[in-house]
């Protein structure tokens, strides 16, 4: 189906045969069970991953025009004038909050994947703050990760209220996606971190999405790029003190039965100092390992099923209508 129709007039989108933006049907209900429940003190997490571990499938394209069409239809239903820019976008875990706050009500805010070895732990710490501060704002919280299965259990089972699968198809053809509802992506995690298995649980429903950004693609790439160069200036390799510190909150994580005192025993320090290296002060030294108990859930959305595979599609060029 079409969206955006004034904003996108026939000759602005590449490939245009009418009118408007391309959105997948199911999506858009689901979508619009979300966009009427906000308003019911709702905070929704949602994260966009490949389970192909791939980069360059579409990620960031495809979180763009959920911002783009969530906003859209926010507008529309509780007649308001919410815009999605830039400034709806951030590419640091540690950003999200401070953004958060100057967002209005109902607003999308996107995490764009970070190209960083403790993007998973920043991502970790800064989303179990921002439940403890940021709830209230009532946002559409659209996170992008690698990888699905290293996120802290409570926010892939509890928190998040449905997940999207981005992949490649055929010979590396882009605007392919899954989507997994509450039900569906429990079982995955559950079901699939073991091994890391992608294929344990079927989709709710596969679907499409076409080529371009839902914000100026120009000033989204100059914004990633600069982002990406102060990350590199400020880069700062962990010491040898964060290294054992890190490794031993890891084996606390993987091991939960083990004692703190007997772990410190091992590394060589005092229960005490044990105790220390896993308390909140170290939450600040990016060395966050162990996942958030707080399983608190929000909403379910039953999506229209659909028994799409892809297998016998027609090619459907540059747009779909």
């Amino acid at each position: 189906m079409k969206v955006l129709l004034d904003k996108y007039p026939l000759g602005t989108l590449k490939g245009q045969r009418t009118a408007g933006r391309y959105v997948d049907g199911i999506l858009y209900d689901n979508l619009q069970i979300l966009v009427k429940a906000i308003v019911k003190d709702m905070t929704f997490l949602s994260f966009i991953y490949s389970s192909t571990l791939e980069v360059g499938t579409g990620k960031s394209t495809f979180a763009s025009q959920l911002g783009e069409i969530w906003t859209d239809l926010v507008n529309k239903k509780h007649n308001l004038n919410l815009k999605f820019d830039m400034n709806n976008i951030v590419f640091r875990p540690q950003d999200l909050i401070n953004r958060a706050f100057k967002l209005p009500k109902y607003s999308c805010i996107i995490l764009d994947e970070w190209e960083d070895l403790h993007y998973m732990s920043e991502l970790g710490i800064s989303l179990r703050q921002f439940f403890r501060k940021c709830r209230q704002l009532n946002l559409f919280m659209i996170c992008i990760i690698p990888n699905f299965f290293q996120l802290p259990l409570s926010y892939a089972v509890g928190r998040s209220v449905c997940a999207f699968d981005v992949t490649f198809e055929n010979e590396f053809e882009r605007g392919y996606f899954k989507f997994y509802n509450m039900g569906k992506k429990k079982k995955l995690y559950i079901q699939g971190k073991k091994f890391h298995d992608y294929d344990v649980v079927n989709p709710d429903f596969f679907g499409r999405f076409t080529d371009g950004y839902g914000v100026d693609e120009s000033e989204y790439r100059k914004r990633k790029l600069k982002d990406l160069e102060e990350a590199e200036e400020n880069y700062k390799p962990l010491t040898e003190k964060q290294i054992i510190i890190k490794t031993f909150r890891k084996v606390k994580a993987n091991i939960p039965d083990i004692s703190i005192k007997k772990l410190a025993e091992g590394f060589g320090v005092s229960e005490r100092t044990g105790n220390r290296w896993l308390s909140e002060e170290y939450n600040d030294l990016n060395l966050k390992t162990a996942d958030d108990k707080d399983t608190e859930t929000q909403i379910i959305i039953q999506p229209i099923e659909s028994k799409n595979n892809f297998e016998n599609d027609e090619p459907l060029g540059e747009e779909y209508d």
